[in-house]
């Protein structure tokens, strides 16, 4: 740290959405990171010298040694942003199975016009399905019917994810959900019937990212700015509305303690009242979002802005603009 002698900080300081932290929060680097930190330090203390004064050749070579570097580290160079032709290449590599999709994530506005080259010179099935998923993603509309007809190619939703806290490793999300998220994205008012659909099956026992990818699509389509007419916003609204009035769907506010004690039914550590509360206050947010629908969305928000749990009330104060 700038000014401070004999101090060693290490580890990921990073802060990122669920979905995003496993691709960057990777034990191995902070693990390596922290034996190079130990490494450094014992040579400063047996030298008696500072740490900023540690030769870091050695230090290197026996992280070569050890394998927490491989030899090509030696020769890297920060060349953030890539050149277009590296790219192009995790373009054309994207493809099969997904592989580079960080170059493209970080440099869309280059990947975006190859992406929609790729679409349309793929031959298979697969490519045009993932060059499409990736432009969704990226909110571009094209292969928006090839999304569309592999949502709607699937009759029933696949194995979803519930949260648990810890103990939980994988993606949060499946694959059905992925595309649900990525055809809201592509702002296509054509899509709303496939999503409304999808909506219909879900009930208080579907697996909360089923609920969330829902969610998220149509709240995609309909805010900031709607890419629906009234009357469709309004169905979207309604459909949110009815699966809210589900059994088992609400009432998941916790702004008592009572009301808090009243959930834990006898087991302190459960997480099935978070998992229960993300998933009414994630559709209350789309439901709000669409235009709501007699109000219910509004209501739901107000009773989780007076939660006792502090992220669930801003969360929910920041959604109706009351986060000051």
């Amino acid at each position: 740290p700038a000014g401070l002698e004999g101090i060693l900080v290490t580890g990921l300081g990073v802060s990122a959405h669920r979905d995003a932290i496993p691709v960057i929060r990777m034990q191995p680097c902070v693990q390596n990171q922290g034996y190079a930190a130990g490494a450094i330090a014992a040579r400063a203390a047996s030298s008696g010298g500072a740490v900023r004064n540690v030769d870091l050749g050695p230090i290197q070579k026996d992280l070569l040694d050890r394998k927490c570097l491989t030899p090509d580290a030696f020769d890297r160079k920060d060349e953030f942003p890539l050149p277009r032709e590296r790219v192009a290449a995790a373009v054309r590599d994207v493809g099969k199975g997904h592989r580079e999709l960080a170059v493209i994530l970080s440099h869309a506005e280059t990947a975006l016009p190859l992406l929609r080259q790729a679409y349309a010179e793929a031959t298979s099935a697969e490519a045009k399905l993932t060059y499409a998923h990736i432009c969704a993603m990226l909110h571009d509309p094209t292969g928006a019917e090839t999304l569309a007809a592999a949502v709607a190619g699937v009759p029933v939703f696949d194995k979803g994810w519930n949260y648990r806290g810890m103990g939980q490793f994988g993606m949060s999300i499946s694959a059905l959900d992925s595309y649900l998220i990525a055809l809201g994205r592509t702002r296509q008012p054509g899509v709303l019937d496939i999503l409304l659909d999808k909506a219909a099956l879900l009930e208080a026992q579907s697996e909360f990212s089923h609920h969330r990818a829902v969610a998220m699509a149509l709240e995609a389509l309909a805010w900031p700015e709607s890419a629906l007419a009234a009357a469709d916003r309004g169905r979207a609204a309604r459909a949110l509305a009815e699966l809210l009035a589900k059994p088992g769907m609400g009432g998941y506010a916790t702004p008592t303690v009572d009301a808090s004690r009243g959930q834990i039914d006898g087991n302190p550590t459960s997480t099935t009242p978070r998992n229960d509360s993300l998933r009414e206050l994630v559709l209350a947010r789309a439901l709000y979002r669409c235009g709501d629908h007699e109000g219910r969305g509004e209501a739901i928000l107000r009773q989780y802005a007076a939660d006792l749990r502090g992220h669930y009330r801003r969360h929910a104060r920041a959604v109706l603009g009351e986060d000051r």
